[in-house]
């Protein structure tokens, strides 16, 4: 029997629960629900999930390796590595192949013939193509091989809140001004560039860019909440601290669309679960106390706020790249520009509006879809959307009442969704970070096994996942019930 916490009905539960005592008895040394992950249950984690795993970690410094004296990033190496062991495993079973992968595949084949037909080769270009659009896909694919097991779910949601309170000390520091604590040093010196813009104001981490900074710092918050929410003892904890914490700081990315995605999340989360209801109140009480210690911490935080609320030129720069790339599309409906050539020849399109100025016009369209259609022309952009429908989009949206683990887990994916899908309407989502992450809550869920199939299959074996057999097995599948039963 598998002693996920989530197995179904109570009589198959007692009949498992009887056989497995003894294997339990045996191995008293496994993961129980809360505690310390043992040495022999860590051991039977692959190789392969603890290289992803960091990897997808250390992402948050991809493209800025060479600031701090590494010539390549040991990111990618681990990603490759990673998917490699992953791919090879025999013991690590492999998905069915979905009509929808066959989608992706097309996507990416259509993608990599528009760069090479248009001679769009270069080093950014392809980066480009394996960040925005191979990886994503891929993550989505594997990630229930990945994250095949409790334990395995359970450590990914650790490391994303241990980078959730690494990200906020970040922020902290930078809207502070405290540059000595800010690390690594890169971050200080760059946001000093003038070309960086008002990026002076805001804490975009890593990234040094507030709106990666400030989706990441969320992403990291819903990785936080769930953490709470599955796990026990001092993880809980952990995870009730950190997720206010890094939601919070989110704020200080003084990124418009961050907010907007944030607050959306945490309407349609708490509006569509019945049991956060009550809390509702102390969530307010608790905002408030977070908003007056940000002011006395940081006291030119209203001020930053009001200022990049107000702020125009953004928006001017979107509405000119935005209306560019719809008359690139009346010109060029089928095949678009090219993949990663709107930047060269946007400003071909760009037109001085009667209500707005022309300001930057060599910039990438601030649309994920709408690029995907000037890029690559109507066909791919229908493709792109009926993926992120039928994918992500169907993930988030598909209730699972039969399985509450896996409600949990979608709960958390449409709360990334949103902090995702805002920002992909008003940006390019360049930085890959946030993008690998919702996709792979996405593609978990979307092959979230039924509670039976992760009992009869074998995927999670007792010393593995994290439960206490007797008691995941009946008491605590009774109290999910019960509660979705509301």
């Amino acid at each position: 029997m598998s002693g996920d916490p989530m197995t179904p009905p109570a009589d198959a539960a007692s009949h498992d629960t009887a056989s497995a005592v003894p294997s339990q008895a045996r191995q008293a040394d496994g993961l129980r629900a809360g505690d310390r992950p043992s040495r022999e249950s860590l051991r039977d984690v692959p190789l392969a999930f603890w290289l992803l795993v960091s990897a997808l970690l250390l992402n948050v410094f991809s493209g800025r390796w060479g600031e701090m004296g590494i010539p390549l990033g040991p990111d990618r190496l681990l990603l490759v590595g990673g998917l490699l062991l992953l791919l090879l495993d025999p013991r690590i079973p492999r998905p069915r192949p979905r009509l929808l992968h066959g989608a992706m595949l097309l996507f990416i084949a259509w993608t990599a013939a528009s760069m090479i037909l248009h001679g769009a080769l270069g080093t950014a270009s392809i980066f480009a193509v394996l960040d925005r659009v191979v990886m994503p896909f891929v993550l989505f694919a594997t990630a229930p091989m990945l994250l095949r097991s409790r334990l395995e779910r359970l450590l990914f949601l650790r490391g994303l809140g241990l980078l959730g309170v690494y990200l906020s000390l970040t922020a902290l520091f930078e809207s502070a001004g405290v540059s000595a604590l800010v690390f690594p040093r890169y971050i200080e010196v760059l946001k000093r560039l003038p070309e960086l813009g008002d990026n002076a104001i805001r804490a975009g981490g890593p990234f040094v860019s507030g709106e990666a900074n400030g989706m990441a710092l969320a992403l990291c918050a819903v990785a936080a909440f769930l953490l709470a929410r599955l796990d026990r003892g001092g993880w809980r904890v952990f995870g009730l601290v950190v997720g206010p914490l890094a939601t919070a700081c989110s704020v200080l990315s003084m990124t418009r669309s961050v907010w907007l995605g944030v607050a959306l999340a945490a309407l349609v989360v708490v509006g569509s679960r019945r049991g956060l209801w009550p809390w509702v109140p102390f969530m307010a009480i608790a905002a408030a106390i977070l908003a007056v210690a940000g002011v006395a911490a940081v006291p030119d935080v209203v001020e930053n706020i009001a200022t990049r609320g107000s702020t125009s030129r953004s928006l001017n720069d979107r509405q000119n790249s935005n209306v560019a790339a719809v008359r690139a599309i009346g010109e060029h409906p089928l095949a678009g520009v090219g993949w990663g050539r709107f930047v060269e020849v946007g400003p071909d399109w760009v037109r001085q509006a009667d209500t707005y100025p022309v300001t930057t016009v060599n910039i990438e369209v601030h649309n994920v879809v709408l690029s995907r259609a000037a890029e690559l022309g109507l066909p791919a952009a229908a493709l792109y959307v009926g993926i992120l429908l039928a994918g992500p989009g169907a993930a988030a949206i598909r209730r699972r009442r039969d399985d509450p683990e896996a409600e949990d887990w979608r709960t958390a994916t449409l709360a990334a969704g949103l902090i995702w899908f805002v920002p992909a309407m008003t940006s390019p989502i360049p930085y890959p970070f946030p993008t690998f992450v919702f996709f792979t809550l996405a593609g978990l869920v979307w092959a979230f096994p039924p509670p039976r199939a992760r009992t009869t299959n074998g995927d999670e074996n007792d010393h593995v996942n994290g439960g206490d057999v007797a008691q995941s097995g009946v008491t605590r599948v009774e109290e999910y019930v019960e509660e979705y039963k509301e």
